[in-house]
């Protein structure tokens, strides 16, 4: 038996032991022999990464066989022979390399540790044997560890726990925590303050590290150390455990002092969680020996200007209760703040420089008259009364909102060349489902160009989207994967007509049948592969509105009479459905075709018929029993001759408070670009559930208010679910949304009001208000909204207003403030609130005192 026979023998076996021992005995030439065949047998064993004996053996072989440092480390963290077992793994490759030289060992520990990752010590099934090597070799060289990330986060997470004065890496890793970067973001997660997860001793159970800390090292040290991370920055959750571990700390007045400089330079820029502690120890220092003047003002600017109420206002307090002996630099300082957007804020900073009045020399006096011109009558009399006479800023010009400007689309696609590689792009996009005039661009090139290029679409299919090739999935296939299955297969009109009926009649095995635009969209993919070779879609948008201009719709209608085909019926209806008011049947003069009859009748008498849609607000039950929910119910009239618009138009009636999820439900607002309440009508199921998941909410609200046509009360329940999403993108795009809206002059502000209240179970107030906020400050017209949401939400005198109402009436109050609104809301004025001292009351009288002020 040869020696690599012997060694693959072991191998087999998974004898990690058996192969160490054989390692150790063998020469310089059996070694170079296994070595040499190594690398064929991974290849060709079919060796499994995780669960396989095999893996861990071929790991050890190679540790103990490759002759070069480098190339022994490489072998330890190649791929093929990775194995999440490392404990128990890494003493027999320890075991393996024995016979080689301390030197050669320590060079072998360094590289590895060098090529360790984070994400290796973090990693659900972390490949441990890497770090367990290294350890071990330093370990029995007795030389210090190094301090690199991923090395001291898997020492905190994977060493065998022993007592710290038994720990060989202890004195070099303990302290390193602080200066490395990485470790906050793994002892954030870790609740137990990094308790080592394995110990070996019975009776001996892991201390927390935060203990072995504060045992071991000195206590002006932990500090430091505590500042020191705190100074490199980071986020809340990679700073949470130094957090913690400074509260535990609890540092005097003393201590505090004796950091101050590096406390004071925190205030400004460090997340909420840090400053706090940080402002705290400023205030002690302070109350201990008050702060030098330059110092002082550096940290009252530095806590006033951040953007949190909360240390704003433990600010406003300090500065209160510190005042006397420096009245001017208090007064200097609150200055900055008495144009704050918090009304709250306001009214305690001119509380207390009205305090501090009599003891405030000449200069600072004018500079608070100056900084109060920008305040409410009310306070701005105040200071006056104080201070002297302020004279009044000139009002702040209401903020003009204009039209959005359509965005251009791209030209169609004009050659076989073009469209490969659109169909390339499409294909090999992950980042969701494509807008709609990139579907709508595709689907028209695959008409016109796709004929000649089947075999090439069905090659990328097969690489990219092979289930696109599966004759099952029909069913399950949505928008250009559609188009290009029935393109592939040359489907014939039998085949899709029964694809149609299949979907009408919830056949396909899950119960569903689309919602009417899905549907919609449906027909036209399937269809298009009965004209394939054709002239353009009529359908095809030409403006981002989702629109077909009306001249080039003839055109295109022309296209087809003088190629002697008919256009598609879902294509025909589509079209002009999309077609905008306005549109004169005098372009159609000189077409004969039966298509051109069908437009003529439309758009002499279809498109004259509005659709009327009414509303109603119900409460069903939730589909799983355990209560109700509000919706918004709609039905819609259309007596329009056109079974496209009869189709979108229709609309079950709610038994229960279901949602409907669709990837895509952003087309659905271009299906009926001058229909904008019914496309609202239809996306409800699917708002529902927008404040709860993200599915595109961005797109779909930006497309919605691309479009144009009549608003209403499904707008407006569109909006809200819209901005009560998680996400801040979501919402910003739901503000863009109702700016756009607004400027059109379209915006159902009355509506918006109303449905604020009486969906606010199904909404997030604390993120839809400050969206309305943003949307005041923007110049958007909500004096309605205002009106209607304060009106509903005023409480009995036995009940609290929900959380945020303070937050609506202090927007309100913006508004008045901003657009001049002097109309009373009676329900206001007649409102007794509960308690006078609460913020809800505070902003009620703050709004009717505005509104009563000429």
């Amino acid at each position: 038996m040869s020696t690599w026979e012997e060694m693959q023998e072991l191998i087999g076996a998974g004898d990690c032991a058996g192969v160490a021992v054989l390692a150790n005995r063998l020469g310089d030439a059996g070694r170079k022999e296994v070595a040499g065949a190594l690398p064929g047998y991974v290849r060709s064993a079919g060796l499994r990464r995780w669960d396989d004996p095999r893996t861990m053996a071929a790991r050890v072989a190679g540790a103990g066989c490759i002759s070069g440092a480098a190339a022994a480390a490489a072998w330890i963290t190649r791929g093929e022979v990775r194995d999440a077992r490392g404990p128990r793994l890494a003493r027999q490759i320890v075991a393996a390399v024995a016979h080689r030289p301390d030197a050669w060992r320590m060079d072998v520990a360094r590289r590895l540790a060098d090529r360790l990752r984070l994400a290796d010590m973090t990693a659900w099934r972390a490949d441990l044997a890497a770090w367990e090597v290294a350890a071990l070799l330093h370990m029995e060289a007795r030389e210090a560890p190094p301090t690199s990330p991923a090395f001291v986060v898997g020492w905190l997470g994977w060493r065998t726990y022993v007592p710290p004065k038994e720990d060989p890496f202890f004195a070099t890793l303990a302290p390193a925590i602080f200066d490395t970067d990485g470790v906050g973001e793994y002892l954030g997660g870790n609740e137990a303050l990094a308790v080592a997860r394995q110990w070996d001793r019975p009776g001996l159970r892991p201390r927390p590290l935060v203990e072995d800390l504060l045992v071991e090292l000195d206590r002006p040290d932990l500090l430091d150390g505590c500042v020191r991370r705190f100074l490199r920055g980071g986020t809340a959750r990679s700073l949470t455990w130094f957090v913690k571990l400074h509260a535990l700390l609890a540092p005097d007045a003393a201590e505090a002092t004796q950091r101050l400089r590096d406390y004071v330079r925190l205030l400004p820029l460090a997340v909420l969680s840090v400053a706090e502690p940080a402002f705290a120890a400023v205030r002690a220092a302070d109350e201990a020996a008050p702060l030098e003047p330059a110092l002082f003002r550096e940290s009252a600017d530095a806590v006033l200007f951040r953007p949190e109420l909360k240390i704003v206002k433990a600010a406003l307090s300090w500065l209160d209760k510190t005042a006397g002996g420096r009245e001017s630099a208090t007064v200097e300082a609150l200055a900055g703040v008495l144009g704050h957007e918090n009304a709250a804020i306001r009214e305690r900073s001119v509380k207390i420089a009205v305090k501090c009045a009599k003891a405030v020399d000449p200069l600072t006096a004018e500079t608070v008259r100056q900084a109060a011109a920008v305040l409410p009558a009310p306070q701005r009399a105040e200071i006056a009364a104080a201070y002297g006479e302020v004279k009044a800023e000139e009002p702040a010009p209401v903020p003009v909102l204009y039209p959005a400007v359509p965005r251009e689309l791209e030209p169609p696609i004009s050659s076989a060349a073009e469209l490969r590689e659109a169909v390339v792009l499409h294909l090999t996009n992950i980042s969701g489902t494509l807008p709609w005039p990139e579907i709508e661009r595709l689907l028209a090139g695959l008409v016109v160009h796709g004929p000649s290029l089947t075999g090439e679409l069905r090659a990328l299919a097969e690489k990219h989207r092979p289930h696109i090739l599966r004759k099952d999935l029909i069913l399950h296939l949505m928008g250009i994967d559609l188009a290009l299955h029935c393109l592939i297969f040359k489907r014939t009109a039998d085949d899709l007509a029964q694809y149609v009926d299949t979907l009408m009649q919830k056949a396909n095995g899950f119960g569903y049948s689309p919602p009417a635009p899905e549907l919609m969209f449906r027909r036209r993919f399937v269809e298009a592969a009965l004209h394939l070779g054709g002239p353009a879609p009529l359908a095809t948008p030409t403006s981002a509105s989702g629109h077909v201009d009306p001249q080039e719709f003839a055109a295109r209608l022309r296209a087809f009479q003088d190629a002697g085909r008919t256009p598609g019926t879902a294509d025909l209806e589509q079209a002009l459905l999309r077609l905008p008011g306005g549109a004169d049947a005098a372009i159609l003069s000189g077409l004969e075709s039966t298509a051109a009859h069908i437009a003529r009748a439309w758009l002499t008498e279809g498109v004259l018929v509005e659709p009327v849609v009414t509303h109603r607000l119900l409460r069903l039950p939730l589909k799983d029993g355990s209560g109700d929910a509000p919706r918004l119910a709609a039905a819609v009239s259309w007596a329009a001759d056109l079974p496209s618009a009869a189709l979108l138009g229709a609309l079950p009636e709610p038994e229960k408070a279901d949602d409907l999820w669709s990837g895509a439900a952003a087309w659905w607002p271009s299906a009926l670009p001058s229909y904008r309440e019914i496309s609202a009508v239809q996306l409800l199921r699917q708002a529902v559930i927008w404040p709860r998941i993200r599915c595109g909410q961005d797109r779909t609200v930006l497309a919605f208010a691309d479009a144009k046509g009549p608003t209403g009360p499904a707008t407006a329940a569109l909006l809200l679910y819209a901005l009560s999403s998680e996400h801040p993108a979501d919402r910003a795009a739901a503000l863009d949304a109702l700016l756009s809206l607004a400027a059109e002059d379209a915006l159902p502000a009355a509506d918006l009001g109303r449905l604020l209240a009486a969906l606010a179970e199904d909404l997030v107030l604390p993120r839809v208000i400050p969206s309305l906020v943003d949307a005041v400050r923007a110049g958007a017209l909500l004096w309605p909204l205002f009106a209607e949401a304060i009106t509903a939400f005023l409480p009995t005198p036995d009940a609290r207003p929900p959380a945020p109402f303070a937050t609506l009436l202090a927007a309100a109050s913006d508004y008045a403030d901003l657009h001049h609104t002097r109309t009373p809301i009676a329900a206001l004025t007649a409102w007794t609130p509960a308690s006078r001292t609460t913020r809800a009351a505070k902003e009620a009288t703050r709004l009717r005192t505005t509104l009563e002020t000429p």
